[in-house]
């Protein structure tokens, strides 16, 4: 269960505290912002523009063009530059109402000193036989959203505001990624479009084999096509994969995932919602979301399987 909930807090996080570096300069008036990547904005995600000194707020998403173009549906106000060796980078951010997530807790604690706040508590686990030799195994997790009641209308839109963002990136990471797994490095950059890689280690992969591209802003899911023999890559790194990077990725702030557990069959099943008492009047929510595993059962011919 705990890998379990450190994955969904995972998937949490990087939904509501969604953030990417703008990679063109950004001048007063412009609409458009080019950014690394886009995947986790959707229209009317109010945002801002920040870097170490400055933010700009009020900033709500008209669409998100492509993967790496997002149009405003009001002109930027101030002139931004994106990051390079002698420039701090500006990211854009999501903001929900002006705010950000304070803490994203494991567990339900008493007491939460700073809000908005969202628990990720285990509730339920249970197995049964799928196969002669496998298990279903089935986790229940329960995900607490809590905001401060100081406005009526002005909370309940902020909770139904954070819950569809939440609810957002559950679906849309049906198969989370959970320990335990390898973790190998790209021995080169990758660009879009590219489907040949170079891995620092190949020698815990297979042709068919299933690979998470990962960087601090961005991921992607890709399948192993085939390995490239000694004859014709004599570097033993190379990789052909079944579809191009949609990313750029660089060799040195990227990791690649080699997952062994496939959870399957993950949905925010249900969502409630009212008030709570924890210290003080909040508006909350709860999101009960399940997701199913196939756990092989390891069977000694040996042992007898009376009691």
């Amino acid at each position: 269960m705990e890998d379990i909930l450190d994955s969904v807090r995972k998937i949490i996080f990087r939904w509501v505290n969604t953030f990417t570096p703008i990679t063109v300069g950004v001048d007063a008036g412009d609409y458009t912002i080019k950014v690394n990547n886009s995947y986790r904005f959707q229209p009317n995600d109010q945002v801002m523009l920040r870097n170490g000194n400055y933010y700009e707020t009020g900033l709500v998403i008209d669409s998100v063009d492509d993967a790496y173009t997002i149009t405003m549906k009001s002109a930027i106000l101030n002139d931004w530059s994106a990051g390079d060796e002698y420039v701090e980078e500006t990211i854009l951010m999501k903001t929900p109402y002006e705010m950000w997530v304070q803490g994203i807790h494991i567990g339900d604690p008493d007491v939460m000193f700073r809000y908005p706040a969202i628990t990720v508590n285990g509730t339920t686990r249970s197995s049964e036989w799928l196969t002669i030799e496998s298990t279903k195994e089935r986790y229940e997790i329960e995900i607490g959203i809590y905001v401060k009641d100081s406005s009526h209308e002005q909370g309940y839109r902020f909770l139904m505001n954070l819950v569809k963002i939440i609810q957002t990136g559950l679906k849309r990471n049906l198969i989370p990624l959970v320990n335990d797994y390898d973790i190998i490095s790209l021995a080169e950059d990758v660009n879009v479009g590219d489907v040949n890689i170079r891995l620092s280690d190949r020698a815990k992969l297979g042709n068919y084999r299933r690979l998470m591209i990962e960087n601090e802003y961005d991921m992607q899911e890709v399948w192993v096509d085939h390995i490239y023999p000694t004859s014709i890559d004599p570097s033993n790194e190379s990789v052909h994969l079944d579809s191009e990077i949609c990313c750029n990725f660089r060799a040195f702030d990227t990791s690649v995932v080699i997952p062994h557990r496939f959870v399957f069959n993950s949905w925010p099943a249900t969502i409630e919602y009212g008030k709570i008492h924890k210290g003080e009047l909040l508006k909350a929510a709860v999101i009960r979301w399940f997701a199913e595993e196939e756990e092989m059962q390891v069977i000694r011919r040996a042992e007898t399987k009376l009691g």
